[in-house]
């Protein structure tokens, strides 16, 4: 075989669907086919330069000398096969060594490009793991796995995608005849998991909105008080009058900031119309009660109310009267004032607001829409109570509280555009209406559906400081209370955790002081999450502990939730995994009863991420298979990429480059829709860092030039130093010393411009380190490697193994002292966690054999990972090409 060649060339198989059975049919029309075919697209081949070898039946077998050639001839060949009717391809490209005898290529790669076409869609493109790897580098292209095909005498294994951007067709794996391999777990195709947990009160949760009166009063002591459920002594159809006042009530007489009230479910846990005021008293630790009763006769209501002082023995109020149901709306105002007064609470309302009377038939719709909501069991009865907060806004479009209540139940089924746009109308109307409460309360509405859908931190935090300063004007505490919350949730998100710290200090003391025990339970939970944020562990499960006595005190089960995820992310962090694990299915169990679905998504990765820690992969992949699920399920953008950045994650940590890039590309396309520019940096800044785990530098950097550019733009100047620092290790690994330099100079700038005094160190040692590189081991050590040691020692942080390594190799060959049992130390603490620079570094301290052993092993399972092209770069960067040289010596 004198004229046999070998080559890496790009192999294109394609194949025309149906053509056996047109065969059969109707041999000259597909004889047609097949030339219109040749004329059609060779052109097309040559215009990218490929090498038509042959035509295999109705098929065709093309090379190309790069991938992007390849993939792009591949486009426009389906592009002009739409014009030729019958022509209708399925392409499948790999790359590979083959090897030219004459007009034909043969070679196991060949073979399998073959194989990978029947993988494609009609009308689409199937490509190899090694083919997609090379337009990962371009975000113009968006990829889809498919899996891992059975090849069958074929020893390496291959992966196949199947591209989805430029208008293909994705691959629907059913309708495919070709075999995968058995999956080994997780089949499907956002960044690691913090168990701390922070909780939003608004829309989705606790939010009890109502009839608000707006004043402010001045009293030095708050009293108590807890207003009972109306007794209802008419009809059981008219329980919902019964309730839905009294529910209003306890909201208005809340909202004032001046009196402590006692939760409606609070009450309803005890039996309290078998119990006497000072008993009522001491269990719900209030001094006042008001009870009544209520019986709806025709078209009149009949009532009664006393208030009774436990603290005096005697009722300081009672009446009895009755009220037209036309005046329905009024009725809560009325008891809301006679109360208020009678505790000698004075407040100013709003004039425009006092008449603005509710149409009653519009209330009482409301009113149905409450008892239906809160006392909800199935989807149904959700869907009943939307109907009826509908009928409410549609009968009077004043009725601000109905269309918030409607709102939230669009958040409940996670339908967020129609609950942003009500949201949006009941904030026009409350300002319209001066209604400062319920304006306040759409700000908060709004801010949590941005925070929990998108993501968006500004625009949530824009939100509530428009909804917290109407909050502070009005003097309602609770409202005030939900802000600080929120928004210390925005800043701790931030970075920001003083600001976080002070504000759930303020929610913590205005729950304290209302005795507001699921206010508590927040402010406990957060302010142990600031704690764990800052890295005050043990005061973050002091804290998260205090908010589940709390919660289990009042049988609340979304606080347990919270505490209970708080708890045991605790116990991941101290890795005690099993202790984690059974904190982390109590929590699941608790949402799965309430139905709680987004909750559970968030919990099922979260024990995927322990079971990860676990090393026990199977559980951990179907942790995450449930969390990709129901998050798809639920068409929650923001769910979906935090999974997909959680699968990447545990990808990478297991070495499978190819699975985790597909969860970036995954997570891509929604960022780019979202339009979210920091976590499109994000995402390109995960992929450059895979890129780098599997040798692939060039890539890398390509990355974290993108990361950079999208920083530079958005003014992230706090960002683009470390990314600055990213490059030049990059470029140090790569042998490119000259790069290398100038990106750390600029880091160190930027670093120095910022006031970044825990990175500012690290930057020089790192200079260090470049000079140890250039063999210049005084400059190395005098001028930058001890300084930044002094430095870091007052941070309290101390060098790892490769550092060290360095470190003690400069000072080896400067004939200086160190300390071998330092450097043992270290191996022991990281000996699972040893790369092949750190290896080699070891081999050249301690002259053990072992060590060169592992980072030569590492750097050739490295290279077998990576595509040829990119494998004879990765072995000629200096340190693995010296690594290579100083093992065959040593063999």
């Amino acid at each position: 075989m004198a004229d046999s060649k070998r080559k890496l060339a790009a192999i294109v198989f394609t194949d025309i669907v149906g053509f056996t059975k047109l065969s059969s049919e109707n041999e000259p029309a597909a004889l047609a086919l097949l030339e219109s075919q040749r004329k059609l697209l060779k052109p097309v081949v040559d215009q990218f330069n490929g090498e038509w070898l042959k035509e295999i039946g109705d098929g065709l077998l093309l090379t190309f000398s790069t991938n992007r050639d390849a993939v792009d001839c591949a486009i426009a060949i389906q592009k002009a096969s739409d014009k030729e009717k019958g022509l209708n391809l399925r392409i499948g490209i790999h790359q590979g060594e083959v090897v030219f005898q004459g007009s034909d290529v043969v070679g196991d790669d060949v073979n399998i490009a073959a194989r990978i076409e029947p993988f494609a869609a009609e009308g689409g493109i199937a490509i190899s793991g090694r083919v997609n790897a090379s337009l990962d580098r371009d975000p113009d292209f968006e990829t889809m796995f498919i899996g891992t095909p059975e090849l069958k005498g074929v020893s390496q294994k291959t992966e196949v995608f199947c591209i989805t951007s430029h208008n293909l067709p994705k691959t629907d794996i059913s309708k495919v005849s070709a075999k995968l391999e058995a999956p080994k777990g997780f089949q499907w195709n956002v960044f690691s998991i913090t168990g701390a947990a922070l909780t939003i009160i608004g829309a989705l949760f606790w939010i009890n909105v109502s009839f608000v009166g707006i004043g402010t009063a001045s009293e030095s002591e708050v009293p108590s008080i807890a207003v009972l459920p109306f007794e209802n002594k008419g009809a059981k159809e008219d329980d919902f009058y019964a309730y839905g006042i009294s529910s209003d009530l306890i909201s208005d007489v809340t909202s004032t900031g001046m009196i402590r009230v006692a939760g409606l479910n609070d009450i309803e846990k005890l039996d309290y119309a078998n119990m006497n005021y000072n008993d009522l008293s001491d269990e719900l630790l209030v001094r006042y009660v008001a009870k009544g009763t209520l019986w709806k006769m025709d078209t009149m209501f009949q009532l009664s109310m006393e208030l009774f002082d436990t603290k005096n023995s005697e009722v300081v109020w009672s009446n009895r009267w009755q009220t037209a149901w036309r005046d329905l709306a009024t009725i809560k105002d009325d008891l809301s004032n006679n109360i208020l007064e009678n505790l000698n609470i004075i407040i100013t309302k709003n004039v425009e607001q006092i008449n603005m009377a509710s149409n009653p038939e519009a209330y009482e719709y409301y009113l149905k829409g409450e008892y239906k909501f809160e006392k909800r069991v199935t989807l149904e009865d959700l869907m009943v109570a939307r109907g009826f907060y509908q009928k409410a806004v549609e009968l009077d479009s004043t009725l601000i509280t109905a269309m918030i209540k409607l709102a939230k139940t669009y958040a409940f089924t996670n339908e967020y555009d129609t609950c942003i746009d009500l949201n949006n109308k009941a904030l026009k109307r409350a300002i319209k209406q001066k209604d400062r409460a319920n304006e306040a309360y759409a700000y908060n509405a709004l801010g949590t559906v941005y925070y929990y859908r998108d993501g968006d931190n500004n625009k949530a935090q824009e939100y509530y400081e428009k909804g917290a300063e109407i909050a502070n004007e009005i003097g309602d505490k609770m409202l005030q209370s939900y802000f600080l919350n929120n928004l210390s949730i925005i800043f701790n998100d931030k970075g920001e955790t003083e600001k976080a710290l002070k504000n759930m200090e303020e929610m913590l003391a205005i729950a304290e002081e209302l005795n507001d025990k699921k206010s508590l339970v927040f402010a406990y939970n957060n302010i142990g999450s600031v704690h764990q944020r800052k890295g005050e562990q043990d005061k973050w499960v002091d804290y998260s502990k205090k908010a589940l006595a709390v919660a289990n005190e009042i049988e609340f089960k979304d606080g347990q939730g919270y505490a209970l995820s708080n708890i045991a992310a605790y116990h991941m962090a101290k890795e005690e995994y099993d202790m984690a694990l059974q904190k982390f299915n109590q929590v699941l169990e608790i949402y799965k009863k309430l139905g709680h679905e987004q909750a559970q998504v968030n919990v099922y990765n979260k024990i995927g991420w322990t079971y990860r820690n676990k090393k026990d992969t199977k559980k951990a992949e179907e942790m995450y298979s449930r969390a990709l699920d129901l998050s798809i399920k639920l068409d929650n953008k923001m769910l979906i990429i935090n999974t997909y950045n959680a699968m990447f994650d545990y990808y990478r940590e297991y070495e499978e480059y190819s699975m985790a890039f597909n969860s970036l590309f995954s997570a891509r396309k929604i960022i780019k829709a979202l339009n979210d520019p920091d976590k499109l940096a994000d995402n390109f800044y995960w992929t450059a860092k895979n890129h780098s785990d599997r040798g692939d530098l060039d890539s890398a950097i390509v990355y974290l030039n993108r990361t950079m550019e999208i920083h530079q733009k958005l003014g992230n100047m706090s960002k683009v130093g470390p990314l600055y620092f990213e490059l030049s290790a990059n470029y140090a690994i790569k042998g490119d010393i000259d790069n290398s330099l100038e990106m750390i100079i600029k880091s160190s700038a930027l670093l120095n411009e910022v006031n970044d005094t825990k990175r500012i160190p690290w930057a020089q040692f790192f200079t260090g380190t470049i000079y140890f590189l250039k063999q210049e081991y005084k400059t190395a050590v005098d001028k930058y490697i001890e300084p930044a040691i002094l430095s870091l020692k007052e941070l309290d942080e101390d060098l790892g193994l490769d550092d060290t390594s360095i470190y003690f190799l400069c000072l080896k060959e400067l004939k200086r002292e160190y300390d071998i049992a330092d450097l043992k130390k270290l191996i022991e603490k990281e000996k699972d966690d040893i790369g092949y620079i750190g290896n080699y570094y070891l081999f050249k301290l301690l002259r053990e054999r072992s060590y060169l052993k592992n980072a030569f092993d590492q750097v050739m399972k490295d290279k077998s990972d990576l595509e040829p092209e990119v494998a004879e770069k990765y072995t000629n960067y200096p340190i693995v090409k010296e690594i290579i040289k100083e093992w065959e010596m040593n063999i």
